[in-house]
């Protein structure tokens, strides 16, 4: 690919130049001249104009926001990747928040039903007619029953699970991809509220992940604080995405190649 980039600049500088002296061929007959003007007055604006129009044509790198010298990857392709895959990584989020929600219901629904069946009388003479306790128990008991085993069919935990992957991999790579892209771009970066959050949103999804072998061991403090990093993940998600559309439409109006 790097051995084909000099042999197609040098043949667009061969169809700039044969354009420019088809131009430059047909510039005396296509304006008309100012009184008094000479022919070699003429002649020699044409050749000027020509002249700068090739120039212009010769060096495109200078479309470039830095002169071309990473290529596609400061493209407006490469550059709106990060813009457009955020939004659907937020989306994401919210998919993954609901399937752990669920999740938490089945586990909890679980554990309801447990402290339930303690509740019922472990010496009753199973002919003796039961007390209205006892059958509002039952009849608890096997509501949360069907429940719980509606919500095990949905399989939320492994759903859960392969999601927030997911989201972590995905989010972790693009949000870095998007600092790269303007490093490339303009060899420097922006500080300011939407660069921070973006800091800030992986820096809690790695807390997040985190948290999980602690989780897995049945610690309650580390569930409430996973729920409380991604709440507040959340938030400033939908908060930063404001800034990044307003990002996203000056790269869409800037004067740079797609690719």
């Amino acid at each position: 690919m790097a051995a084909l980039r000099p042999r197609s600049r040098l043949l667009g500088h061969g169809l700039a130049l044969l354009a420019c002296c088809v131009v430059l061929r047909d510039l005396s007959s296509v304006f008309v001249p100012p009184p008094g003007a000479s022919d070699t007055q003429l002649r020699g604006e044409a050749v000027g104009a020509a002249s700068l129009a090739t120039a212009s044509l010769l060096l495109p790198s200078e479309a470039w926001a830095k002169g071309g010298a990473w290529g596609p990857l400061e493209g407006k392709v490469s550059s709106l990747v990060h813009p457009f895959i955020m939004p659907l990584l937020f989306f994401t989020t919210l998919y993954t928040g609901f399937l752990g929600w669920q999740w938490r219901q089945t586990r909890l629904v679980g554990v309801e039903l447990s402290d339930l069946r303690k509740q019922l009388p472990k010496d009753a003479d199973p002919e003796a007619e039961p007390s209205s306790a006892v059958v509002a128990i039952k009849a608890q008991i096997s509501e949360l029953d069907a429940q719980r085993k509606d919500l095990v069919q949905g399989k939320f935990k492994d759903k859960h699970f392969v999601t927030s992957s997911i989201l972590l991999g995905g989010g972790v790579f693009f949000t870095v991809y998007g600092v790269f892209n303007t490093w490339f771009r303009t060899e420097k970066l922006f500080p300011g509220p939407h660069l921070f959050a973006g800091a800030a949103i992986v820096v809690l999804w790695a807390m997040s992940a985190a948290l999980v072998p602690f989780m897995e061991k049945g610690d309650e403090n580390a569930r409430n604080a996973h729920i409380a990093l991604n709440v507040l993940n959340l938030a400033l998600f939908a908060w930063q995405l404001p800034t990044g559309f307003e990002i996203a439409q000056k790269v869409w109006g800037a004067g740079i190649p797609w690719i």
